[in-house]
């Protein structure tokens, strides 16, 4: 038996039984009260309190509320699981094997899930102090997984490389750093776990947050309801069927709105050539290409964007708040010059992306995906690809550069 935590997962719907009393809220304000009658990827058909129906469809969704959240037993302990996906299970028992895990969650039911979507672990989750303790423990820089454990009543971590569960699911295998001594390490006396990952570009996109009952979050990628009860597929791939004794309390359909990086204010921008008296261009530049014109790059407008000088190097704080950063990196039709240049983007000091983009006949750009879940600081840093380059008129720019929660 062992506890086990993981970052994340994906949530798309909520749950409603006829007999309870719910909640549909629209993006336009409207709140319907009534109860859902069957969701699918089209939309949401709803029966109001007269008997009513009326179909509605998911982008003008925000929120359903299907049944009310259960009271909290205050003597119940917990561990989290967040997994990769951002999805966190709260689990009163975590069963370990070889390369899966099996979470029995508060609020009832169970769900088994790969090893490798667990992001970490935090088994007295239920205890305010070492949650927010935590928390501030995994927004701090790390290169290697963590263990912790508590020593005289003090949260001590331990950076390695954790291993498989063994045989019995009793122990975690630990290789501090520095080492060769690999160490069994009793589940019992583990207070946390981190596996340091990359960011997984298969996820799938988040449509919404599922809250059920026992106070896990589920982030799903897909989500429905056939009349009797709810289920969902979160982003990493993972599928959970609600009992319509216990439907979800509440899907949060408003996240995944888009965020545009030229709408944000940097914390740093720094362009070396700023300063040089024979400078043409200006720069950054906020939805509009470095001639102050609109962007248009292979004959396609874009409304926002930003145009760059190589060299350039901006900084913004991200919170942690976002999962993908996407955009179209390339040339404007309209500015003379360009590449080839190197774009590098940067996570927490993390390379993300490196990529050396040039004119290849007609094509001047291309799109690009940038998993940042988890990300607080990301940089982007333009620069010519040669670093012995200094020819004038080297530049990018980036259309429709967004980020989706």
């Amino acid at each position: 038996m062992t506890r086990f935590g993981t970052v994340a997962l994906a949530c798309m719907a909520c749950a409603l039984s006829g007999a309870t009393a719910a909640e549909l809220r629209l993006v336009d304000g409207k709140v319907l009260s009534g109860t859902a009658v069957r969701m699918d990827a089209q939309g949401i058909a709803w029966k109001d309190a007269s008997g009513g129906e009326s179909r509605h469809p998911l982008d003008q969704v925000a929120r359903i509320d299907p049944a009310p959240a259960p009271a909290r037993n205050p003597s119940e302990a917990w561990s989290d699981v967040e997994l990769t996906d951002g999805s966190i299970l709260r689990a009163t028992r975590i069963v370990f094997a070889k390369d899966s895990a099996k979470a029995e969650l508060s609020g009832g039911g169970e769900i088994t899930f790969p090893l490798g979507s667990i992001q970490n672990i935090l088994f007295p989750a239920h205890r305010d102090d070492w949650r927010k303790d935590w928390t501030t423990r995994l927004a701090q820089k790390r290169r290697k997984d963590i263990l912790a454990i508590i020593r005289q009543d003090a949260v001590n971590a331990l950076e390695g490389t954790l291993g498989e569960p063994d045989a019995e699911g009793k122990a975690m295998p630990f290789t501090p750093a520095g080492t060769d001594r690999t160490v069994p390490v009793p589940f019992a006396n583990i207070h946390g776990i981190v596996f340091e990952r990359l960011p997984d570009a298969s996820l799938a996109p988040v449509a919404a947050r599922v809250t059920d009952a026992g106070g896990s979050v589920w982030l799903a990628a897909e989500a429905g309801f056939d009349g009797t009860r709810w289920s969902l597929k979160t982003s990493g791939g993972i599928t959970k069927a609600f009992t319509p004794e216990k439907p979800p309390v509440r899907i949060d359909m408003s996240r995944g709105k888009v965020v545009y990086l030229s709408d944000l204010k940097w914390m740093r921008a720094t362009d070396p050539s700023a300063a040089d008296t024979f400078r043409f261009r200006a720069g950054p530049t906020l939805d509009k290409n470095l001639d102050l014109g609109p962007i248009r790059m292979g004959g396609t407008p874009f409304s926002k964007g930003l145009g760059l000088s190589a060299t350039t190097e901006l900084e913004y704080d991200l919170g942690g708040e976002y999962r993908e950063f996407r955009l179209v990196a390339g040339f404007d039709d309209a500015v003379g010059g360009g590449g080839p240049v190197l774009l590098r983007i940067d996570g927490d000091g993390k390379e993300l992306l490196r990529q050396t983009v040039a004119r290849q006949g007609r094509k001047v750009s291309a799109p690009f995906v940038v998993p940042v879940k988890d990300v607080r600081r990301l940089t982007i840093t333009v620069e010519p690809s040669d670093p012995s380059d200094i020819a004038y008129g080297r530049h990018l720019h980036l259309g429709d550069a967004r980020l989706t929660r």
